[in-house]
């Protein structure tokens, strides 16, 4: 694994937290309300990473390179789809510059290791830039439906991968 990319502990809550809502307000700007996105999506984060830390599974995993990037993936998501890929955020300074591959490599080789072979995640169809990325991996749409936010209808598709050993080496 990358040497800059370690578990995340609950003392990382607040900067996940951070980065978590930096990210928000710039990959879902006109995607979700303006309110969403305003002063109260940081404490909302901070509680949210507050209490995902404290209560995480043996097998759930929280990846983070300190203030630049994280990942979570969750052992028990959807039953016959694998592990759930709740959240990958770069610091939007940070995009496009191999991050986000690496913390999806570290979490995939993890995933792959405790013999789990699939994986999936959910995406925000106006997030066309993640699905771009996620398909380039290898990852298929095999589903799409919506998530409500505050009182808005989100479309968004679930991608797919059969082999998370495969997709971890696609993210070398």
């Amino acid at each position: 694994m990358n040497e800059s990319i370690r578990a995340a502990t609950i003392a990382d809550a607040d900067a996940i937290a951070a980065l978590h809502a930096a990210s928000w307000r710039s990959a879902y700007r006109g995607i979700l309300k303006d309110s969403t996105l305003g002063p109260t999506l940081d404490g909302e984060r901070r509680t949210h990473w507050r209490g995902e830390l404290a209560a995480m599974a043996p097998a759930d995993m929280v990846l983070i390179d300190d203030g630049l990037g994280f990942i979570a993936a969750w052992a028990e998501g959807d039953p016959g789809f694998g592990a759930y890929i709740d959240n990958l955020h770069v610091h939007p300074e940070r995009r496009s510059g191999g991050l986000g591959r690496r913390l999806l490599g570290a979490a995939m080789r993890r995933v792959a290791g405790r013999g789990e072979a699939r994986a999936y995640l959910w995406v925000f169809d106006g997030n066309t830039r993640a699905i771009e990325f996620y398909r380039r991996l290898g990852g298929e749409i095999v589903e799409q439906g919506f998530e409500e936010i505050d009182g808005l209808k989100i479309p968004q598709s679930r991608i797919a991968w059969r082999d998370t050993l495969r997709l971890a080496e696609a993210c070398a």
